[in-house]
């Protein structure tokens, strides 16, 4: 994929904290948002992570769930 010098799709990412709500985490918690769409949440003394999370695609990647059967098969 070629690089558009000033388009870093890590910008789409943003740390807020939790809005109050009946559902979900308490407000403590932080949320990361993708073009103010909320993708995950992280406990109150976890904001470097958080912010890892927003401006880090490697680590993006390597948070997201593994299964078996999206591994190539090993021989």
């Amino acid at each position: 994929m070629p690089i558009i010098p000033g388009c870093d799709p890590s910008e789409a990412y943003e740390v807020v904290p939790m809005k109050p709500g009946p559902h979900g985490p308490p407000p403590t918690w932080w949320t990361v948002t993708c073009n103010g769409i909320p993708v995950y949440h992280f406990t109150p003394d976890s904001r470097l992570d958080a912010e890892r999370y927003a401006t880090d695609p490697a680590y993006r990647l390597a948070s997201e769930p593994q299964y078996a059967h999206d591994r190539a098969p090993t021989r």
